[in-house]
């Protein structure tokens, strides 16, 4: 007579929550990453000062 099988963990239907939350994790992870990194930074336009003075048309005496 041969052995019967180990009775093997249930697993459910759907793990789709399960999926959703560490696809998640990952995502928020990834973005805080990405947010510490030194490049993150947005850069200050080189010639601020001339564009400025460009846009003025009329100076109020």
């Amino acid at each position: 007579m041969s052995k019967r099988p180990t009775p093997k963990k249930r697993r459910e239907k759907s793990r789709g929550r399960t999926q959703q939350s560490i696809y998640e994790a990952k995502q928020i992870k990834r973005l805080i990453g990405k947010q510490k990194s030194p490049f993150a930074v947005i850069a200050e336009p080189k010639n601020k000062a001339n564009k400025a003075l460009k846009g003025v048309t009329r100076i109020k005496a």
